[in-house]
């Protein structure tokens, strides 16, 4: 950067002389870069623009994509309705057919259940843990000939120390074949009350404890060794028989028992695999192991052992192994499954049955109809039917939807093209706005339906007269009830005029993706005109600053130079005096 001092030999300010010259060029720059904003605000007026034609366009095509067919039809779409959703519910696909029938359910379907034919538990003993039965520790109030005695019951405690505790007190504590729990007196003559309020132990409500006619007490539920954290396979887990490692079958899917499964572990992973189809549940109660099926009907569960026991240990299955493991033999036990029933329901007086409560049509023989049972109909319900009409609220959203964006483009182009305004002046806008608003006014009268205009339908614009000047009675607005009574009435007039050959819709769609086509549409265009002439815009800009720079440089050079030599004149005056 050159640094300079203005008028030193001359006094002149040579400096503001340039500034002033190279201003007065520089008004040509400002000129070409206001010319050049005003092709940029125009690009963005144009791109929002497109912007409401594009929104038109896809409003559109949720209507006059009816031609494809299948999902893409909203005026296809059918909805199902129970005239008690208490009894049953029903879903309705396209190809249904509107009209109503009678429903009756008469039997719902229910799950079979499989059941341990005995407990797979051993009974609680002495060496069984407390905690291992479910029993909290705290405290346990026992009153003998009405004296209280309060034991203490921690989390390591066996039944044989709450047992040794009690008789210290003189209360019996047994646990008999069954696992049923008692306590007695052990002198003969003595009383016993067993629980206070004050008990902080959950034992007595754990087990269900009554007091009996002769004065003794007996659990309701019985005590069992094994519980969901036995290690199957521990000598020590509490079943009848040791379990072995290995593998067994319910459903479609194999299960392996390793030295470290539990049974918590085990129900988990039966309950989350798809392919068992089944549910698990052990009973503490009764030491059993209970597998539902998760589908309904009156069908087996599958169950069968492999190189592990375990479905005989819980009462499944009987079956033999040679000495390496192999199942030789093996049956399952029918009769320890309660089946479950399939459902039973009448459509239009005829019975049928489902497996599932869920009936989908190749069951009810409903084209396009799936119903979903829910109880049984009683006297008191009468007769139960289900309509099958038109779904309507899809196409009425699309139809607001249309009208919405329809109405933004013509507001849009109304705001863009007025007198100065950035599109002023296009006629290929213009043309296509006006195009538009023909059709939505226009007659359909070759279509052949029973509706000529949108206001036949409930779509229609409010028309300028004497009372009515506002610039905006092109905009359209919907007549839901109209809408409604049209598509009631008839449906496919209704389709005809809006997406048929020669339909609003369809001319429309045409009309607006002309505008919108690549390369050759109006937008893109107009978009590529507006593009070359900022480029050029900025090319004159650019060269236009930089021959001031070498204006300015060569008016510094010059005035530089008259400096100089006034300086060396003034010096050789000096000299010369």
């Amino acid at each position: 950067m050159s640094i300079s001092f203005s008028g030193l030999a001359s006094g002149l300010d040579t400096s503001s002389w340039v500034e002033a010259l190279v201003a007065a060029k520089k008004t040509e720059v400002t000129k070409f870069q206001t010319q050049l904003t005003g092709y940029q605000t125009t690009k963005t007026t144009l791109n929002d623009t497109r912007s409401a034609f594009s929104s038109l366009r896809t409003a559109i095509e949720k209507l006059t994509d009816a031609k494809f067919g299948g999902s893409m039809d909203l005026f296809a779409k059918n909805m199902a309705k129970s005239s008690n959703e208490d009894i049953f519910t029903a879903t309705a696909t396209n190809s249904a057919a509107r009209q109503d029938y009678d429903v009756k359910v008469k039997q719902l379907a229910t799950y079979t259940k499989a059941l341990s034919k005995e407990s797979a538990s051993a009974v609680a003993d002495d060496s069984t843990k407390l905690t291992n039965l479910g029993i909290k520790d705290g405290t346990f109030t026992a009153y003998v000939n009405g004296q209280k005695h309060v034991i203490n019951i921690g989390k390591d405690d066996t039944l044989g120390d709450f047992k040794a505790r009690l008789a210290e007190f003189g209360v019996k504590t047994e646990v008999d074949a069954q696992g049923v729990l008692k306590f007695s007196a052990q002198n003969e003559g003595d009383s016993i009350n067993i629980g206070a309020t004050t008990d902080s132990s959950n034992l007595a409500s754990l087990v269900g404890l009554a007091k009996q006619e002769d004065g003794t007490y007996a659990s309701t539920n019985s005590l069992y060794k094994a519980s969901v954290l036995s290690k199957l396979t521990d000598e020590n887990s509490g079943f009848n028989e040791q379990i072995k490692a290995g593998t067994f079958t319910i459903g479609n899917a194999t299960f392996t028992i390793t030295d470290k499964t539990t049974l918590s572990s085990l129900i988990s992973e039966i309950n989350n695999n798809d392919e068992a189809q089944a549910y698990a549940y052990w009973d503490d109660a009764t030491g059993k192991l209970s597998i539902t099926s998760k589908k309904e009907g009156a069908s087996y569960i599958n169950i069968e052992a492999g190189t592990s026991n375990f479905t005989d240990v819980m009462g499944f299955t009987e079956s033999e192994w040679d000495a390496d493991g192999n199942v030789v033999s093996s049956k399952m036990f029918t009769d320890a499954q309660e089946l479950g029933q399939n459902a039973i329901f009448s459509v239009n007086g005829t019975t049928m049955t489902s497996t599932s409560n869920v009936v989908t049509s190749d069951i009810s023989r409903m084209d396009g109809i799936t119903l979903t049972l829910k109880r049984t109909n009683t006297e008191e319900d009468g007769n139960t039917t289900l309509k099958v009409s038109q779904d309507t609220t899809g196409l009425k959203d699309a139809l607001n939807e249309f009208i919405k964006a329809y109405n933004a483009a013509m507001t849009k182009t109304e705001e863009v093209t007025a007198t100065g305004a950035d599109l002023h002046g296009e006629t290929s806008l213009t043309s296509l706005s006006r195009t538009l608003r023909n059709y939505a006014n226009s007659s359909n009268a070759g279509n052949g339906g029973v509706y000529k205009l949108l206001s036949d339908i409930g779509i229609s614009t409010a028309a300028a007269d004497g009372k009515n000047l506002d610039t905006n009675t092109y905009e359209l607005k919907l007549d839901e009830e109209k809408l409604m009574k049209a598509l009631e009435e008839n449906p496919e007039s209704v389709k005809s005029i809006l997406t048929g050959d020669g339909g609003v819709l369809s001319m429309m769609e045409s009309a607006v993706e002309q505008s919108l086509k690549s390369v050759t549409g109006f937008f893109d265009i107009k978009t590529s005109t507006l593009d070359s002439n900022i480029k050029k815009m900025n090319e004159r800009i650019t060269k236009k600053n930089t021959s001031i720079e070498t204006y300015k440089a060569q008016l510094e050079k010059k005035f530089s130079a008259m400096e100089t030599m006034i300086a060396k004149m003034q010096q050789n005056y000096s000299s010369f005096l």
